[in-house]
Order: structure tokens, then sequence, then C-alpha cells
């Protein structure tokens, strides 16, 4: 009965919040699934809020994803009907969102926004780990580097779809990463961080339970750290993960939202294609170990795309050391090989940088110009 009466005190609120904008044009929205997306939005929001205080809402489906200590008003949303509820109604001159596929699923497109506006939550290319449509319902995307630009448009024109706007920002969560990042600190640890992936068994690669077996019993200190997604699609896998090494000492299992953490205290990291071996092979200057088995693909018109190269296949060719299930017995052996050979991978990774991605370290520095005259002109 309690449980009944506070979920019921939870409707009633979230409702009564959302009817007190019911009448009001909002300058900017910002929506966010969770926590672990704020990241991506926090510095576009904090120079939107120095010159336009108190105009921006940040909703959330999660009761603890709150912008603080900025002039920015929090709204939880939850989810389910009463979610849908205020997408449908909220009037806005800018909405600006990282999630994929608008329109297509829960949030539908009105006539009551004037602009959906697009920001990336990786750094990775358009036309693989996302799905075929995932983008096309946008009016404006802040674009990481050229390679966005160029995968969107090759889209439009072989679809025929209405051109978007496309802003060369750069990848605003670079800039985070930057600032919060200690990169003089000694790491001694290895960090397992595995993507989702539609073609395994419960979202997530088994190979990595392993992996991290394997990395264990050679006496190396293991963090694992799940894609958002496997909190949502692999909750068995974590689950037995979570059992399987709950009482070794040298085994951390991380649910921080942030990854920073992480990142600082790992020597070198070991995925199969998530965009953290991105982040952490650029900012960081370490090397990234990529298992090789069942691609990635989750676009069904991949093969449109058959003339170009992901970003991200380009950084684990060029810069990753690529190993395969038959050789998870030697991992301690690979580890020690990437160490030594990534160090004089590292100017040819730095001219990389510069050649596709847009503003690196330096978006928040460009921002607000872009804001001004690309974002919210009426151009």
């Amino acid at each position: 009965m309690n449980s009944f009466i506070n979920e019921f005190k939870t409707k009633y609120l979230i409702l009564k919040n959302i009817l007190k904008i019911y009448n009001k044009k909002i300058k900017f929205i910002f929506y966010s699934e969770n926590k672990t997306y704020q990241k991506y939005s926090y510095s576009i929001i904090e120079l939107l809020a120095d010159k336009y205080p108190n105009q921006i809402y940040y909703v959330s489906s999660d009761i603890n994803d709150q912008i603080k200590s900025l002039k920015v008003h929090n709204l939880f949303l939850g989810t389910g009907i009463l979610m849908n509820f205020f997408f449908l109604i909220v009037k806005a001159e800018n909405f600006f969102l990282t999630l994929t596929d608008l329109n297509n699923h829960v949030i539908k497109k009105t006539k009551n926004i004037d602009k959906y506006i697009y920001y990336f939550h990786a750094p990775v290319s358009t036309f693989k780990n996302y799905t075929k449509s995932a983008f096309d319902n946008y009016d404006i995307i802040l674009c990481n580097g050229k390679y966005h630009v160029e995968e969107i448009q090759h889209r439009e024109k072989l679809k025929n779809l209405k051109k978007k706007k496309l802003i060369l920002t750069g990848y605003f969560y670079f800039d985070y990463l930057l600032e919060k990042l200690n990169i003089s600190n000694n790491p001694d640890e290895i960090l397992v961080a595995p993507s989702w992936n539609y073609k395994h068994k419960n979202f997530i690669n088994e190979n990595f339970l392993k992996i991290i077996d394997n990395l264990i019993k050679k006496n190396h200190n293991v963090t694992f750290r799940p894609h958002p997604e496997h909190f949502k699609r692999s909750k068995k896998t974590l689950n037995n993960i979570k059992i399987k090494f709950a009482d070794n000492k040298n085994f951390k299992f991380d649910e921080d939202y942030e990854n920073i953490k992480s990142m600082e205290k790992a020597k070198c990291l070991i995925t199969d294609s998530s965009g953290i071996s991105i982040e952490y092979i650029l900012l960081l200057n370490r090397p990234v170990l990529y298992l090789e088995d069942v691609e990635k693909i989750h676009n069904e018109d991949f093969f449109d795309f058959k003339n170009f190269v992901s970003i991200d296949q380009k950084i684990k060719n060029n810069f990753g050391l690529i190993f395969y299930e038959k050789d998870i017995y030697k991992i301690d052996l690979l580890i020690n090989e990437s160490i030594i050979n990534f160090k004089s991978k590292i100017p040819l990774l730095n001219q990389f940088i510069e050649e596709n991605f847009f503003n690196f370290g330096k978006t928040k520095k460009g921002l607000k110009t872009i804001l001004e005259n690309q974002i919210l002109n009426n151009g």
C-alpha cells in the first residue's frame, strides 16, 4: 500500500510540474535518460546558462539527475505515459537531445518545437553502431568532425532526405574529460569495458568473463565497467559477473555515473567496440586491446556505406591491438606488448586527432560564437 501511495504522489508531482509549463514557450530544453548522460550536455548548458539564466529546463527520467549550481530549472519526468505526454505538449524554441531515433520510438516530433538539436554522446561514426534512421529526423546536428558531416550527407543524398543543418562543433565530452582527468596519475589497473550488441546473447560478449577470470588468475587488478545499456539489457550477465568475482580483492565492478576514475587508474583498456576506447586512447594516450568477434552493426543499411571506413575502425586498425578468443589465455603478454608498442604511435595519433576531430579540447571556446551565429539564429 505504501509503495502505491508513494508512486501516486510521484506521478501527481510530475503532472503538476508539467502543467506549470503548459502555456510557456521555453527557450532551451535538454532531455536526459539518466545521470550517465548529463556530462555530454554540461558544457553546452554551462555556456547557455551564463547568457540565458533561468531560461533552460533540464528534464530527466532519472530523479537523481539534476544540474546543480547553475541557473537551470530541473524537471523530473520519470518514464511512461507522463513522459510521453510531456513530449507531446511541451513548447520550446530549442530542444537538445542525445537520444537517437527521434520520431521513431518514444519521442515524437511536434510543431510545438522550433528546432530539434542532436549532440553526440560518443565519438564514433553514424552508420555502424546506430540504426539506419537514427539521425534522420533532427533539424540540427552538432558534429564531432568532418566524418560526421560526410556520413550524414551521404545518407541524405542516397535516401533523398530533407537536409539537416550540420555544424562542426567538435565533441563536447573531450573538453569535459580534459578538465576532470588526472592524466599524471600512476595507472596500475586493467579496465575492461565491453560494448553492447544486438547480436550477442544478453547484448554482451560473454568472452569478457573469460578475460576477467584470466587476468585475475594472473594477479592483475581489474575494473569491469559495463556500458549504460547493459544495465537495462544485460542484467543477468552483470549479476553473474558480480557473483563470480564478488570475493576477489583484485576485482572492482564500476557502477559510477562517471568513467573518469576508472580511466585514470587503467594502464590499458580492453574492449570490443565501445566508444570509451576512443576517449581513452585519444585523451590518455594509453593502449587499447580490441577483442575481435561478432561485429557490432546496428544499421540495416550498413552496406550503403561500403566505401566508408568508420572513425572507430580507423582508430582500431591504426592504434589498437587486435586479439581473438583463442588469444585470451595469453592476455597478459598482449597487454605488455601493447604498452611497449603504443609509445611509438603517439606522434601519428596526434596528427590523426588534428585531421579528424574539430576543435579538439577547445569546443567550449568555440561554442559561444557557434551558438549565436549557427544554432540560435533563424538561418
